[in-house]
Order: C-alpha cells, then sequence, then structure tokens
C-alpha cells in the first residue's frame, strides 16, 4: 500500500500557524473592542513566536521557510504599524490642540479690543446726547 499523505518539511506548521495567527491578527486590528485589541496584540506576538521557530527549523533543516518569513513579517508589521498610526494621530491632535489656544487666545485679545472700541462708542454717544440735550436747554 502506498501512503499519500506527504511529510511536512521542517519549519512548515510553524509557518502555517504562524500565518494563521496573524491572519487573525490582521482581522482583529479593525475590530473597535478593547478585548479584540489586546487579543490581536497577543496573535501578532504569537505569529512572531511561531515565524521564529519556523524560520529557525527551516533553516536548521536547510529549506525554504517562505511561510514563516511571511507570518514574520506581517506579525512585525501588526506591531509596528498601528503603533507608528496611533503616535502620529497622538502628536497630531496635540498640535493642533497647541494651535487651538492660540487661536482661542488670539480671538480673546479681538474680543477685548471690541469690547473696548463698543465701550468708547457708547461714551462718544453718550456725549452727543449730552451735549445735544444742553444745546436744547439754551
Amino acid at each position: 500500500m502506498e501512503n499519500n499523505s506527504q511529510q511536512s518539511k521542517p519549519g512548515e506548521s510553524q509557518g502555517r500557524y504562524a500565518i494563521i495567527l496573524a491572519v487573525l491578527a490582521l482581522i482583529f486590528v479593525f475590530v473597535p473592542h478593547l478585548a479584540f485589541k489586546i487579543a490581536y496584540i497577543v496573535l501578532a506576538v504569537l505569529a512572531i513566536i511561531f515565524g521564529v521557530i519556523g524560520l529557525s527549523r527551516a533553516k536548521r533543516a536547510n529549506v525554504s521557510a517562505k511561510l514563516a518569513k511571511i507570518a514574520l513579517v506581517l506579525g512585525t508589521g501588526l506591531i509596528f504599524i498601528p503603533l507608528i498610526l496611533f503616535f502620529s494621530i497622538f502628536f497630531a491632535v496635540k498640535s493642533d490642540y497647541v494651535k487651538d489656544k492660540v487661536s482661542k487666545s488670539q480671538v480673546e485679545a479681538i474680543r477685548a479690543d471690541i469690547k473696548r472700541h463698543r465701550d468708547s462708542v457708547i461714551k462718544s454717544e453718550k456725549i452727543i446726547k449730552d451735549s445735544a440735550q444742553v444745546k436744547d436747554l439754551k
């Protein structure tokens, strides 16, 4: 009898596991719930670990480790790309906050100027009105 089952190469099963974990982590990145965010980080780290194990076993056996390399790159990207995006958004928002504070202080200065001008116009109108009343009394 013939055995039709193929023997997997060393590191290939770890590479498959790593790819599966990396794809699950990629799916969980887009789910907006804290539990899924934690799960994606754990899955990405596990994908990196399984990728490294598969890569080392494949190198020891001197065979190709494409799956392990792909999973390693995908897992590493899943860890670093969201962090880069988070920090870039954080600093962009912080920059807008500083600009907003500066513009608020400028708006307050303009409001103070308008109030001073309005008060001087009211005083001028009162003086004109009082002088007109004095002329009417004469």
